[in-house]
């Protein structure tokens, strides 16, 4: 038996009573339960160990880091225990469902118009929000996953943030007086920061803010911007482009998001700043004019819980053997099942594209002109294997159908002189990401230019008929160039080319 608030929670599967999905991902799946010695409806997020990638370690710290947490904004934890290859963690069931189930249900009944959400009760929610980031930073610890799936309501209005499955604690165990910065590469894509994209420089709790001025946008708008794109073309949106607006993901330019203040829109701009030195704290982002119209827990329970979609049409019951590991899928109806591994077809849909890698490898610009293939299968650091988008396993096309490509990546090393990178890309066995991660670790590219390398290369491959020599692709980088020159596209002066050879 755990004890947690005064409170003994058991630890064993057989106290369970497992019941309908309520959130789920690639690894891990979420459901509620009955804790049959307590009588008591509660949430068990289910982690696959084996798949999830994440070691033991990992998974005692995210659980430290939720035992550490007592707030009204934070989710509550009760007790933790392994079944088979699964960690079970169970929690305080929220039967209001996510902020991101709200959107969505109001989208579908077409109520979507001008914008999906009223700004009093999005200033409501967010504030709440704001508050159990503010004690979570204050404690020294980082969500790095803040968005609207991870915004939860109870049936009393109350407002919690969850998932810290990709939480991390800033401050050394021990010492907190030492605050230390994170550099690995976590969080989804179209809510991650600037900085964590890059993995250039070490990056704080100011992360969190910028994806909570992306999570301020998705709840007016219904969606985060460029939600459409592949998960790379969302990395080099974010970091080519100036921040988004209310209007970035609008199709026409002059209409929908109207009726929302400047306040609001200024609120926004202060989160979504590229330079996290320039953005609000969230104790200073409390005082902004924007949340000052917000209001109480018993606003929420008039205005917003009616919002929320029944029960029923945002979770599956599923058939399961207790204590028995297995993934969940979609079946040829739509809908969510259990199976083990031997009959296992594939995931369906369900998750959305988080990419989590170490980044130890910063890429320092050597004069080096080509990596053939052989060199380019010996640079196999842990971030290049672990910097993959998830994608269905079921694809079309068999990767053994496609050929080995041969490209020439042309750009200016640190000397400013012209090299010609040459590599192979086997499909089935390379990513884009992959062999930009490569590029960075032998020293071929600047770091800071490895998502855009990545990004570039995945929209050459998806049509490599439209760069075959003499054809080439011309992109802008991120590397600095030296003072007093200017930038040329022509001559490859910011620019590098992309060649299939």
């Amino acid at each position: 038996m755990a004890t947690m608030n005064g409170k003994s929670w058991p630890n064993t599967f057989n106290d369970y009573d497992l019941q309908e999905v309520i959130g789920y991902g690639a690894t891990a799946v979420v459901q509620a339960a009955l804790c049959k010695p307590r009588n008591e409806r509660v949430a068990v997020k289910r982690i696959d160990l084996e798949k999830c990638g994440a070691s033991i370690d990992e998974m005692q710290k995210e659980i430290a880091a939720m035992s550490q947490c007592n707030h009204e904004n934070v989710v509550n934890y009760y007790t933790s225990f392994i079944v088979k290859q699964e960690l079970w963690i169970v929690m305080r069931l929220l039967d209001g469902g996510s902020m991101l189930d709200v959107i969505r249900y109001q989208i579908k009944l077409g109520r979507n118009q001008g914008g999906v959400l009223d700004e009093t009760i999005i200033a409501t929610v967010l504030k709440e929000v704001l508050k159990g980031l503010d004690y979570f930073h204050s404690n020294g610890l980082i969500h790095r996953d803040v968005k609207a799936g991870n915004i939860l309501l109870a049936t009393d209005g109350t407002v919690q943030v969850a998932d810290f499955g990709v939480s991390s604690a800033l401050y050394s165990y021990g010492d907190r007086s030492r605050p230390e910065k994170r550099t690995t590469f976590v969080g989804t894509p179209c809510w991650m920061a600037p900085e964590v994209m890059e993995q250039v420089n070490a990056y704080n709790n100011k992360a969190d803010i910028w994806s909570f001025g992306i999570t301020a946008i998705e709840l007016a708008t219904g969606t985060a911007p460029y939600a459409k794109f592949p998960a790379m073309k969302v990395l080099m949106l974010t970091l080519q482009n100036d921040p988004p607006t209310l209007e970035t993901i609008s199709e026409n330019k002059n209409d929908d998001y109207k009726k929302y203040s400047r306040q609001f829109r200024r609120m926004i701009s202060l989160c979504l700043n590229k330079d996290p030195q320039q953005r609000p704290d969230a104790s200073e982002l409390l005082k902004n004019a924007f949340f000052k119209r917000a209001k109480g827990k018993a606003f929420l329970k008039e205005t917003l819980l009616p919002l929320a979609p029944p029960l029923g049409e945002r979770s599956q019951k599923v058939k399961r053997v207790p204590g028995s590991s297995g993934r969940l899928h979609k079946n040829s109806d739509g809908l969510w099942e259990w199976s083990d591994d031997e009959s296992y077809g594939g995931p369906g849909n369900e998750n959305e594209n988080k990419i989590d890698a170490p980044n130890d490898n910063k890429g320092e610009q050597t004069p080096v002109t080509s990596m053939t293939s052989d060199q380019s299968d010996q640079v196999t650091t842990p971030a290049t294997q672990a910097c993959v988008v998830s994608k269905p396993s079921n694809e079309e096309t068999s990767s053994s159908d496609k050929p080995v490509l041969n490209l020439t990546l042309r750009l200016r090393n640190a000397k400013n002189e012209l090299n010609d990178i040459r590599f192979d890309f086997k499909h089935g066995e390379d990513t884009p990401q992959g062999v930009a991660q490569e590029l960075v670790s032998a020293g071929l590219i600047n770091g800071v230019d490895m998502i855009l390398v990545a990004a570039n290369l995945e929209k050459a491959l998806e049509n490599p008929a439209l760069y075959h020599h003499p054809e080439f692709m011309v992109f802008q980088l991120k590397t600095s160039i030296p003072v007093g020159i200017m930038k040329d596209e022509k001559s490859l002066i910011g620019f590098a080319q992309l060649t299939i050879n």
